[in-house]
């Protein structure tokens, strides 16, 4: 591709010496008569990059479910039909989906619904969804006040979107799902403003043009295998299916101390990607923020919220196509949208296809690995670990 835009800029700055001479039709190819090449045009899906679909819910706002990942609330449903899905390391040590949706009403059933935590919200804001949760923390309800986003709010514990599946034994945090069904009727009964146009993707996607199918060649290493490590308890793998040109997800389950197929309970299916992206950031622990009540209204102490720094950006990898490519984030305040750049800060482009994007703490940087056919990842602690879950219930 080089090789060829070179050529053309260098055919276009020999015609601007010695002038272009026009064919009987009126074109400028010299009478030769050679149609000149265009770009076929296209529409991208603001999410995926790909090429639009028939069906695809032109100015319909996305929405953003948080979705609750603590081991016994597996298998989730619904997230393979989540264009994008983020990863984060909440309270206890365990982690927490976030899953962006770009026609709500086609939904089957998506969970089980959990409660909202500030760094999802900052990672949705720019794009204005309507935001699905069961609770809150206290700094995350400080977000929607300041943003003025409590409209486009949905919270569980205010206005009823869920039910309640039938899972004997299982706490109700773990049997709350949505579905597209449910969505339009609390939209219909509430007013919800979904009319919204995205006018370009979110992310830089590779362009279709002739003779491309939104793919592109990474310039890295090969990378077939991708494991990260969130917590002893949390551990998220990748396998590259060549095939499919997609990266299939697992788990680790600290409950059985095995790893699983990360299974999309609806459909049966492996979830998969064409994009695997991994953050690093500083993770910390926030002083004490306030609002984790009990339905009484009763102050149950500090949850250990985490707070994932998003002011300055940082180093990770992009896996996508069987290789690797080290990037730069940023993100900035939270209004900002999220950003990927290579590592001399060039806008990095991102196959089409789905994304899945895991921020990781920095102190977990020594434990993440990644291989490529006739590799061995080995792992860096103990694979029987796994410490106590602790899931945070709030208002």
């Amino acid at each position: 591709m080089k090789r060829l835009l070179a050529l053309i800029m260098a055919f276009a700055f020999v015609l601007s010496l010695t002038g272009c001479v026009p064919s009987p039709d009126g074109s400028q190819d010299g009478g030769r008569g050679e149609p000149t090449p265009t770009p076929r045009q296209y529409f991208p899906n603001p999410f995926t990059g790909e090429e639009k679909a028939a069906d695809f819910p032109e100015g319909q706002r996305a929405v953003a479910i948080m979705i609750n990942n603590i081991s016994v609330s597996r298998p989730h449903r619904g997230l393979s039909q989540a264009s994008i899905l983020f990863e984060s390391k909440v309270e206890g040590g365990i982690t927490r989906f976030m899953g962006i949706f770009e026609d709500y009403t086609t939904l089957e059933d998506v969970g089980p619904v959990r409660s909202a935590r500030d760094q999802f919200f900052q990672w949705a804001l720019p794009w204005q969804p309507l935001y699905c949760h069961i609770g809150r923390s206290g700094i995350t309800q400080t977000y929607i006040d300041t943003f003025d986003y409590n409209d486009l709010d949905l919270n569980g514990y205010v206005t009823q979107f869920t039910y309640q599946r039938s899972r004997p034994g299982y706490d109700t945090e773990h049997t709350s799902y949505t579905n597209g069904q449910l969505l339009q009727e609390v939209v219909a009964k509430k007013g919800y403003d979904m009319e919204k146009t995205y006018t370009e993707p979110v992310f830089n996607f590779v362009p279709y043009d002739n003779g491309n199918d939104g793919f592109r060649e990474l310039n890295g290493e090969s990378a077939t295998e991708v494991s990260i490590v969130h917590s002893a308890s949390y551990r998220t793998y990748f396998d590259y299916d060549a095939a499919n040109r997609r990266y299939l997800m697992s788990m680790y389950n600290s409950s059985k101390k095995t790893r699983e197929a990360a299974i999309d309970e609806n459909n049966g299916e492996q979830l998969g990607f064409e994009n695997v992206i991994v953050a690093f950031a500083d993770i910390t622990t926030y002083p004490y923020p306030g609002g984790n009540l009990d339905k009484n209204g009763n102050d149950k102490g500090d949850p250990g919220y985490q707070k994932v720094d998003l002011s300055y950006g940082g180093i990770g990898y992009y896996f996508s196509n069987g290789k690797m490519e080290q990037i730069r984030w940023f993100k900035g305040g939270a209004s900002d949208p999220l950003r990927f750049t290579d590592m001399d800060e060039n806008p990095l482009e991102l196959n089409c296809g789905k994304t899945y994007i895991g921020f990781v703490d920095l102190d977990e940087y020594d434990n993440f690995d990644y291989a490529g056919p006739g590799d061995e990842i080995v792992e860096t602690i103990d694979p029987n670990a796994g410490g106590n879950e602790v899931e945070v219930e709030v208002e």
